[in-house]
């Protein structure tokens, strides 16, 4: 993602507005425990179709460097992802090894663990279900 160098502050998020891509304004919004890097549709009220939550605004900043929405369908890094809806990015079949199912937390599923292995649905599961 191109990161703007200078942001301006959205007056909605009062968070910095770090890129305009695909379709979106990026805001960084610092929340009381962490901070979340919202995708807000150009085209709608403010509201934010998609959020991921990060320990800190250079883990955040970091993983939007590297972030590609056009083929990625979630940045890297993140610890919580803010709401239920999944993003799919719209040529994600070019990048594949990155668009691999995730758990809540942000684990690829058949990693050897999630930082929150003792909470996360996905790995409780599977060591209920043996699989």
């Amino acid at each position: 993602m191109n990161l703007i160098e200078y942001p301006d502050i959205d007056p909605d998020w009062h968070g910095p507005v770090i890129a305009h891509e695909s379709g979106c304004r990026w805001i960084a919004v610092r929340m009381l425990f962490n901070h979340r890097l919202v995708c807000v549709p150009d085209n709608g009220v403010g509201t934010a179709a998609y959020g991921w939550c990060y320990r800190s605004m250079a883990a955040l900043t970091a993983s939007a460097a590297v972030f590609d929405p056009d083929t990625q369908d979630e940045p890297l890094g993140w610890h919580k992802r803010a709401g239920a809806d999944v993003r799919r990015a719209p040529h994600r079949d070019q990048d594949p090894e990155h668009n691999r199912p995730r758990c809540v937390h942000g684990t690829y599923l058949g990693a050897d663990s999630c930082e929150h292995a003792e909470v996360c649905p996905e790995i409780l599961a599977r060591t209920t279900t043996g699989a």
